[in-house]
């Protein structure tokens, strides 16, 4: 019963304010306040460094929430963030999480991809240290008693969405170009798994490493791979499936010149899916719509009235529209500073048991309450389609379909929007 009284007072006190460390005291004006310090670790430069600052933005929107909250009720705790660029560098990610240990912080939301959260786990458990990650999807970093719990759902999801996507578009072969790293990795293999159970054929593709400059040789080499793909089951039956960060755009650039990768159908994924160069004017664009792109967005297609509120305020902020990652960004600190409403204690264990209850019940900006699975990851699933079209004398993002699972272990609902 006490469980159960507990989360009905989280729900409320989250949706009273349209959501919602190292603790220190700072003397100000009004008298002392108490701060919750929650670091932060973000890709505000390199690969990825667009979600990166959408989910700055959303973090700080977060902030100013909790601490008007605060202010409301005349108490003295206020959150404050300290963030630390990671560069989408897994060496520097490391070097930064370092960095705010030597301050006392033990609660740290981020960082960014994949292979960042994989350099740094390590560190985060033996010093102690809890991770809230909000970008990272690399299903084998789902480690059941880690300290590490994630506001966005394992790409084992992604990729049966994305495999639906191919077969209900009556694709019969995709030949892959896949970042190398263990999140490029995962996910093209994890979709191909899923796209030959359902009897399609997958291509070798081709995969290059994080940090190439010239992409003309491997466009080259899918270029050649698509020919012969398209000899066998026919143009409209073939597509091209990008796994990709910001690379999309020297590859699109790349692939415009070629015989074959402008007939074909492309396909990408949520690394990809809403950067603003693919929605646009300019020559990306002009390829992205030609070839009917079409990629996942983690979220809902339609967002209810509390989480619209929330998006407004970030899309004010941030100037363009936000991901769905930069709303779970502003779940992460409303969850995270729930905890501290709940235990004041220093303990991992308690910590981790908090967070834990809290995110089970927490209503998120993003989607329906987190419901962590054992491993500490989202255990539900939300992704739009979207495809780059034609608007004007620009272009546009335009939602196409919806993949909705509610919780793991339920059959997932697929369904075209506006078909």
């Amino acid at each position: 019963m006490r469980r159960r009284v507990l989360a009905i007072a989280l729900v409320i006190l989250a949706a009273v304010i349209f959501c919602c460390g190292c603790t220190g005291t700072q003397t100000t004006t009004q008298g002392t306040v108490q701060e919750n310090v929650i670091g932060v670790l973000l890709p505000l430069s390199g690969d990825i460094a667009e979600s990166g600052e959408a989910s700055r933005v959303a973090l700080e929107v977060a902030a100013g929430d909790i601490n008007d909250y605060y202010a409301s009720i005349g108490s003295d705790y206020r959150v404050r963030l300290h963030i630390e660029d990671t560069k989408a560098d897994p060496t520097v990610a490391l070097e930064m999480l370092k960095k705010l240990d030597a301050q006392g912080i033990k609660m740290v939301i981020g960082p960014g991809s994949s292979a960042e959260l994989d350099a740094i786990r390590t560190y985060a458990d033996e010093h102690g240290i809890i991770i809230v990650s909000i970008l990272s999807t690399a299903p084998s970093l789902a480690i059941p008693g880690d300290n590490v719990f994630r506001f966005v759902p394992p790409d084992t999801y992604q990729a049966d969405a994305t495999a639906s996507l191919f077969e209900l578009d009556g694709t019969a072969a995709i030949v892959p170009i896949s970042r190398g790293d263990i999140w490029g990795d995962e996910l093209r293999n994890l979709t191909a798994t899923a796209f030959e159970a359902r009897n399609g054929t997958v291509y070798d593709g081709v995969r290059y490493m994080p940090g190439s400059e010239d992409y003309a040789g491997m466009v080259a080499d899918l270029d050649v791979q698509i020919g012969q793909a398209v000899a066998v089951h026919g143009k409209e039956r073939v597509g091209v499936y990008a796994v990709t960060f910001n690379e999309i755009v020297p590859i699109m650039t790349a692939a415009a010149e070629t015989e074959n990768l402008t007939t074909v159908r492309w396909y990408g994924c949520d690394g990809n899916g809403l950067l603003n160069s693919l929605a646009t004017t300019g020559d990306t664009a002009r390829f992205a719509a030609r070839t009917n792109f079409t990629a996942p967005a983690i979220g809902n297609a339609e967002l209810d009235p509390r989480s619209e509120v929330v998006y407004q305020k970030i899309r004010d902020r941030l100037g363009r529209e936000p991901d769905g990652y930069s709303m779970a960004s502003y779940d992460a600190l409303w969850v995270v500073t729930l905890v501290g409403l709940q235990t004041d204690s220093p303990n991992i264990a308690a910590l981790k048991a908090a967070l834990m209850e809290t995110a089970m019940w927490y209503s998120c900006a993003l989607s329906e309450a987190a419901e962590p699975d054992p491993a500490g990851d989202r255990s539900t699933a939300h992704y739009c389609f979207l495809s780059v079209e034609v608007d004007g004398d620009g272009y546009r993002w335009v939602p196409v379909a919806q993949y909705d699972i509610w919780d793991a272990g339920r059959a997932p609902d697929f369904e075209r929007i506006n078909a």
